[in-house]
């Protein structure tokens, strides 16, 4: 009685994780996303971009019926946890021509949780990313006696535009800049 009990509750959590809003069984194949780019890519940002460090392939598509937002899909990664073509973000155009507002999944397992950064499209088809954070931050540091405080603080000399993409797909070549 306890097993089969326990088999079905299993198999309810299973179907309500699976038809959970945002959960899709259905991934984004890296055809698909080629036929999205060409269709409705006009954008330069729009296309398969290949991650400097890890070597992650996203694509980034635009929305149906938008010109300034777009989706960004996660089509392969050496991280083997992280399902390919999924939904990992969303980026909007900003006030600057090729340069961008995005949110991205920090982890696969916690897509409500997002990091903030600032794309930039370089006119030779390069991608940079700047990430940032806005909010509050409270230093308990000031209620300690003057003598008593420490400032610890971390050292970071890696320069912050070195982090980025070089598109795969629709290809551009380096000699030829993109205009914005």
């Amino acid at each position: 009685m306890t097993i089969r009990r326990t088999v079905f509750i299993i198999a309810i959590v299973c179907l309500a994780v699976i038809s959970l809003p945002g959960t899709s069984v259905l991934a984004l194949t890296r055809q698909e996303a080629c036929d999205i780019i060409d269709s409705r890519g006009a954008n330069p940002i729009c296309g398969m971009w290949r991650i400097g460090g890890d070597g992650a392939l996203i694509a980034i598509l635009p929305e149906k019926a938008s010109t300034a937002r777009f989706e960004i899909y996660l089509l392969d990664s050496p991280d083997l946890s992280v399902i390919p073509g999924k939904k990992i973000g969303s980026a909007v155009t900003t006030g600057q021509p090729g340069v961008y507002d995005a949110e991205l999944a920090s982890s696969q397992t916690m897509l409500k949780k997002r990091q903030r950064y600032i794309f930039t499209l370089d006119r030779y088809g390069y991608l940079s990313f700047k990430s940032y954070k806005q909010g509050k931050k409270i230093s308990l540091g000031r209620l300690l006696p003057y003598l008593f405080r420490v400032s610890v603080s971390d050292i970071d000399t890696r320069p912050s535009t070195v982090d980025g993409a070089v598109k795969i797909y629709p290809s551009t070549t380096s000699d030829k800049p993109v205009l914005l």
